[in-house]
């Protein structure tokens, strides 16, 4: 009946919604039965800097930790469908094809739980890039103080002064405290530039960029594509004495694109997901995020505001799981502030172990386009403005 039940329901997913003719989908799965891999034995999934980060904070290896049955992918890849990227977090697989019967071969595995379209096909008019900085932008009269670096520190930070005395970070720099021994991934839309820019050069010399990895476009190259993730890695990686010192210069980066910025639609959530997973994977400490998803081109998968509630957002779910591996989970609380029908912060930024960051101008003041809380049940957010 189960199996008969989500046949009809593959089925009526495609009539409805023919005239948006999803090519992507989540594949979920019942259960990790007969895995070849154990929690005993985490070398074979997870990097020894994984382990440690859990061992440190006497985080348990758990069921979700399993990668996904390889034979289930194996199962669903025999139908003829495409793997995109599987989710051992939420136990599933996004895969891509456009042919009705594949999706029903699909939905009769006898391990396959349902399956959820994505809505992915390319638009025959490009939508213009979504506008980040641009909405960002602050006044002229609030712009950061260039003037002499009255704090007493021997770094000349530049244009970055305002950001890290307002944040108390000068202290931490001239204590020696500027990111080394920590590794932060980045999850943003493109990082065009970061490989040949003046302001990366220290980053790049020192093997700083642990590696890359683009989950919209498998195989891409990240610095090709937005400049959005270039100028928030430039905040806190960039080592230029007397332009711009960031915040944590000696850290180490992981560059992970999981957001398309022409389009908007809700695989980016699920790519979101894998790219944490990718990142707790390999050991990251921080995951900074400056994405949040409330929108999406076509308007039956807009969230609304009772969604931003920490449990039904796909990519707030992921970014809790991965708050619960040790990761310290940031994400901007969103740029709708100065919407009158949707002020409020965006996914993930509502999760319950997220830090959720606010924005703010030179003089402590909130930025107008700032996303505000609360939650929709009740929790204070952001969590800190900055």
């Amino acid at each position: 009946m189960k199996k008969l039940i989500t046949f009809f329901a593959v089925m009526l997913f495609m009539q409805v919604n023919a005239q948006i003719a999803p090519n992507k989908y989540f594949v979920q799965f019942t259960d990790k039965n007969n895995s070849p891999y154990s929690i005993n034995n985490p070398q074979e999934f997870l990097t020894e800097r994984s382990l440690q980060r859990r061992e440190k904070q006497n985080i348990p290896l758990v069921a979700n930790d399993l990668p996904v049955n390889p034979d289930y992918l194996q199962g669903v890849a025999q139908t003829g469908a495409a793997l995109l990227f599987p989710s051992k977090w939420l136990n599933g697989v996004t895969i891509q094809t456009s042919s009705q019967s594949v999706l029903n071969a699909i939905a009769a595995l006898p391990y396959v739980s349902g399956l959820r379209g994505l809505v992915d096909e390319p638009l025959k008019q490009k939508i213009k890039e979504k506008v980040f900085f641009e909405q960002e932008s602050i006044s002229d009269d609030l712009k950061p103080d260039l003037s002499e670096d009255k704090s007493g520190s021997f770094f000349d930070f530049g244009s970055g002064f305002t950001q890290i005395n307002q944040i108390n970070g000068i202290p931490l720099h001239t204590g020696g405290f500027r990111g080394q021994g920590m590794v932060m991934a980045l999850l943003d839309g493109g990082y065009f530039g970061v490989d040949t820019h003046v302001a990366f050069d220290s980053i790049r010399l020192n093997g700083q960029i642990l590696g890359t990895k683009d989950f919209t476009e498998p195989g891409g190259s990240v610095y090709n594509q937005s400049s959005h993730g270039t100028a928030v890695l430039s905040t806190i990686a960039s080592n230029r004495p007397g332009q711009l010192i960031g915040t944590a210069p000696k850290a180490s980066f992981w560059l992970l694109r999981p957001e398309f910025v022409a389009t908007e639609h809700v695989i980016e959530e699920y790519n979101w997901v894998s790219a944490a997973e990718f990142a707790d994977s390999v050991g990251v400490d921080i995951i900074n995020s400056s994405l949040g998803y409330i929108d999406f081109d076509f308007s039956q998968w807009n969230h609304s505001y009772d969604h931003m509630d920490g449990n039904t957002c796909v990519v707030t779910i992921g970014a809790d799981i991965a708050s619960s591996k040790g990761i310290l989970v940031v994400n901007s609380a969103g740029n709708s502030g100065g919407s009158s029908s949707f002020p409020y912060i965006g996914a993930p930024a509502d999760g319950f172990n997220v830090f959720s960051i606010g924005a703010v101008n030179g003089s402590g003041i909130r930025a107008s386009f700032s996303s505000v809380g609360p939650t929709y049940d009740g929790r204070i957010k952001p969590d800190v403005m900055a």
